[in-house]
């Protein structure tokens, strides 16, 4: 029950209980209990809504109100008879977790549409035409949290993407800050700490990135053209990929400085880093939509240190002059971002291209891909619908009313892998098990409906808002509130120990499920992902150091866009990493070697960067020989970690390489061709052992 970092959405979750309580109080009024169908579609309907452009959530919100009312429908239909309600719930269940290739969204709207299918087959009935008013109902709520979320809560359309783009800026000015630290660093001990800062602000730079590009994405709607404030954050948006590539560049040079410089002479780049932070920050001020926008920084001042006799210091100082120029430009784009240009005319006249029929069906393309056999989306969805319909055909067998508890905490708690089913299921169970206690305690204490709609209010907003930090929280707070409004007579509290006994089973059957049912584990998937990462490194490492010309746009484009892959590939294999030490707990060596391939990883990928910076400012970086011999020790390392466990790795001549070249250095100054290449094996030779080591455990 420990809250993650972050902040609680109050707002939303305000939202979501005007969503569901007024549809409450409205069959309250009008003494309609079916009400209770349209407070589920509002509550739903909320919860649908992720974010993003109003065309996604609409897009999203509107499928549900569609497939919900029809599902709700089939629902109700097929509860009269218990074979054919086993049978349609696996089949619903198979699609529905079937949505999960289609993304965020396309997962939810599959996950509620099974959810909505299994309270209708539970909620059973005789009464005439109840499938037709239930889907009415339904609808009308769904209706209720479009309306409450689109039209009279609305959102301006580009605040979501000028917080994500600010938030860009404001990780970068956090990586400054780092850098700051390890040029002020007066010790080896407080230096390599200031490293270690530095380099996990590289996964929180690369996530805040990626998000706003998706955001932008959203933003853009196909038939309005362009405008002008989405094109200044999408130049925002690239500008900040720049600074977070020279950054990267800087840092990889001041560590290779530094094997050969004394710790504590950087206090002249600590100035210029402190200089980028706050210029970083203005920028960070001038897009966020929430403070004022006239907040400008001061480049023109960037203070840069002199020319060094060390060949990375020097490079340092080229990348934080470009840096300077860089930022000063960006810094106006942000000031003026209110400003609309009278010079950009939205193309709106243009008329939309002629799309090529074998696009029509492109949408197919994920769901081919995820009906492969040996596919984890079509197993889980499998899975998913074996389990909720043994879930269903007991509450038949038991004859219970509410069983369709049980069938939803399977539906909700089962994952594709079986750790993190595991974690969700205790989540539920425990958050339930103490919900479950309270919805007793409240039933025993409140008399009157009124008295009940009073406390749902703040125990609905509590709930969503804390639904990003923490599970059980979530599931705590809102079990009296389904409790309270599934109960039929204020006072009675029996129906909180059917919920917490339902949420049980439905427990042990998602368990179960998990455990026998085509079991996955991260652990046997994460070497490939390694190897996939090393893959992209390689990639990388061909873009920068392969034939082109440096000075081109294009050849820039593809070297930030490598770039940008290897960072994306380090960010979920180190996330992926982290949910298998919380789940799977493998043996300490292995965590080691893995964490030591991620750490080198991002090492390699930096110096890169470095390479390729030195490589656009005119410098002679092409590695010939050399780099297609690096490129094909990193693909024998890649397809060492995708084979089977037990494979002999391939000799790697990184390490001869390196002493090679240690023998052959004269008295005559090292060029920055040569550092970097020395640095490249030395990072390779350090990725061999880190194979080596967890392919013995």
């Amino acid at each position: 029950f420990v809250l993650h970092r972050g902040r609680p959405v109050v707002g939303r979750g305000v939202r979501t209980a005007f969503a569901l309580l007024v549809p409450i109080i409205l069959g309250d009024v009008l003494n309609q209990p079916l009400f209770a169908w349209a407070a589920l579609g509002g509550w739903l309907g909320s919860l649908a809504d992720k974010g993003g452009s109003y065309r996604t959530r609409a897009l999203t919100m509107g499928a549900l109100l569609v497939f919900g009312s029809a599902f709700s429908y089939a629902g109700t239909l097929a509860a009269h008879s218990a074979p054919i309600a086993v049978l349609a719930m696996l089949v619903v269940a198979i699609v529905g977790g079937l949505g999960r290739v289609y993304g965020d969204e396309g997962s939810t709207v599959g996950l509620f549409v099974a959810v909505l299918f299994a309270v209708a087959e539970g909620s059973r009935s005789p009464a005439a035409h109840l499938a037709q008013t239930r889907a009415v109902m339904l609808a009308g709520g769904v209706a209720w949290a479009m309306a409450l979320s689109l039209v009279l809560w609305p959102l301006h359309p580009f605040r979501p993407a000028r917080q994500a783009v600010a938030r860009c800026y404001r990780e970068l000015a956090q990586l400054a800050r780092a850098l700051e630290e390890i040029a002020n660093a007066t010790d080896e001990t407080r230096a390599g700490f200031a490293r270690d800062l530095a380099r996990s602000l590289h996964a929180n730079v690369r996530a805040s990135l990626e998000e706003a590009r998706v955001v932008l994405a959203g933003v853009r709607r196909p038939r309005s053209g362009r405008s002008p404030r989405g094109e200044q954050l999408l130049v925002l948006t690239e500008g900040a990929e720049q600074l977070f590539g020279t950054l990267i560049a800087i840092e990889s040079e001041l560590d290779a400085a530094q094997e050969s410089t004394p710790v504590g002479e950087g206090a002249p780049f600590a100035r210029a880093f402190e200089c980028i932070a706050r210029a970083l920050e203005s920028v960070a001020m001038a897009v966020d939509d929430t403070v004022d926008a006239s907040a400008r920084g001061d480049t023109t001042s960037l203070p840069l240190p002199e020319n060094d006799g060390n060949v990375h210091l020097r490079a340092a100082v080229a990348q934080l002059s470009r840096l300077g120029r860089d930022l000063e430009m960006l810094t106006s784009v942000a000031a003026g971002i209110d400003v609309r240009a009278s010079s950009v005319i939205p193309e709106t006249n243009r008329p939309e291209p002629v799309r090529a029929s074998r696009h029509w069906f492109a949408w197919l393309r994920p769901l081919r891909e995820g009906l492969s056999p040996r596919a984890i989306p079509l197993r889980h969805a499998v899975r998913m619908g074996i389990a909720s319909a043994g879930a269903v055909w007991l509450s038949y067998a038991l004859d219970d009313s509410r069983g369709y508890w049980a069938t939803i905490t399977i539906l909700l708690v089962l994952q594709p892998y079986s750790g993190a089913t595991v974690r969700k299921t205790l989540q539920r169970v425990a958050g339930s098990v103490g919900g479950g206690i309270l919805a007793a305690a409240l039933a025993f204490a409140l008399r009157t409906k009124l008295a009940i709609a009073g406390v749902m209010f703040p125990l609905t907003i509590g709930a969503v808002a804390v639904l990003p930090l923490n599970y059980a929280v979530f599931v705590f707070l809102l079990t009296p509130v389904f409790v309270l409004l599934a109960e039929p007579h204020p006072g009675d509290w029996t129906l909180a120990g059917l919920r917490v006994a339902n949420t049980v089973l439905g427990g042990m059957i998602a368990l179960v499920a998990s455990q026998l049912l085509w079991p996955v584990r991260e652990s046997a998937s994460y070497a490939p992902q390694l190897g996939a990462l090393l893959r992209e490194l390689r990639a990388q490492l061909v873009a920068v150091t392969g034939p082109g010309n440096a000075s081109l746009a294009a050849w820039r484009r593809a070297a930030d866009e490598a770039r940008r892959r290897v960072g994306v590939a380090v960010s979920n294999a180190e996330a992926t990493l982290q949910r298998l030490i919380m789940e799977d707990a493998p043996p300490p060596q292995r965590i080691e070697a893995a964490m030591t391939v991620l750490a080198y990883s991002r090492r390699m990928a930096s110096t890169l960067s470095a390479l390729a910076a030195a490589r656009a400012s005119g410098e002679p970086m092409e590695l010939g020989r050399d780099g297609e011999a690096i490129a094909a020790d990193i693909d024998a390392l890649a397809s060492a970690l995708s084979a089977s466990p037990g494979r002999i790795l391939p000799h790697s001549r990184a390490e001869e390489q390196m002493a090679a070249s240690v023998t052959g250095v004269t008295e005559s100054p090292i060029s920055l061709r040569q550092a970097q290449l020395e640095r490249l094996r030395t990072q390779l030779a350090v990725l061999q052992r880190a194979v080596e080591r967890y392919h013995a455990t």
